[in-house]
């Protein structure tokens, strides 16, 4: 009996069913999503794929969200209607219909309930989709194009074109900046290098004891200690550590310890640390 009225209930849908057909006929292709909402894993059940093979078995175009899509598809997405499965599932009974969306939002196809009483979930889902996809067949689609939609595909087109060239203008005004960027970096540090070469020989002048009062000033890479003159006693480089910096042109490294700065030179056979007072 519930087989009789069941076959009745396709052939009233597809008899009734003329506008949503015309409409559904207009779209090439339909994209299945990898995971369904009501679903806790990606094609869990395998639900998404047994959607995929179904679309295809009824005569459209079916695709899975993460494959690489036909040209035409990607100027004009509005060429497929989006797939979805909605689970209205009580305590005993598993309930599943089709909702296919165009790109405007826009509600195309709303299947009847696909309905299991099977306890097993695997089980349930799949008779569940498989008998809301009798709707689907019963609209007995086949791909006619319209020209509203294809349409889109034309300012697609033109919109994309228009965005390249203006993904090339920003990427030749990034060039040129960081062409004018590396170019200071060089210039600055070609300009620290000279300035070490003036200094290397007044650090150990100017650091006979820790009364001298030495300022760093700030740098791309790190300081410059200078003392009240003002000249360049020496350039400080960054680490890691805010708290130790090398010595740029010396086999050295300024430490803070206990709340003082240290500079530790290493000649090759001993280590000599002497106290400095450097105002940061």
């Amino acid at each position: 009996m519930f087989k009789k009225i069941f076959i009745l209930t396709i052939l009233f849908v597809s008899s009734i069913a003329g506008y949503s057909q015309n409409s559904v006929n207009n779209y090439k292709y339909v994209i299945v999503p990898d995971e369904y909402d009501f679903l806790d894993e990606v094609d869990q059940y395998r639900l998404n794929s047994l959607s995929q093979f179904l679309f295809n078995k009824h005569g459209f175009i079916a695709l899975m969200e993460d494959e690489t899509f036909p040209e035409d598809l990607m100027y004009n997405p509005c060429l497929a209607l989006k797939a979805d499965v909605i689970d209205d599932s009580g305590t005993f009974k598993t309930k599943l219909k089709i909702e296919l969306e165009n790109c405007k939002g826009e509600l195309i196809f709303v299947s009847e309930m696909g309905e299991s009483f099977d306890k097993n979930y695997q089980v349930a889902y799949n008779k569940a989709l498989r008998e809301a996809f009798m709707y689907v067949a019963a609209l007995k689609y086949e791909y006619e194009p319209n020209e509203d939609i294809l349409s889109e595909s034309r300012d697609t087109r033109a919109e994309a074109n228009q965005e390249v060239e203006q993904l090339k203008q920003e990427i030749a005004v990034l060039k040129q900046e960081k062409e004018t960027i590396e170019a200071t970096k060089t210039a600055t540090a070609l300009n620290a290098e000279e300035v070490v070469e003036e200094s290397n020989d007044k650090v150990e002048i100017s650091l006979n004891g820790t009364t001298t009062t030495l300022y760093a000033q700030k740098t791309d890479y790190g300081f410059q200690v200078v003392d009240s003159t003002p000249k360049v006693i020496m350039v400080l480089l960054n680490t890691k550590n805010p708290e130790v910096f090398m010595v740029q042109g010396k086999n050295a490294m300024v430490i803070k310890e206990d709340g003082f700065w240290y500079l530790s030179e290493n000649d090759g056979n001993h280590v000599k640390d002497t106290k400095l007072n450097i105002k940061f």
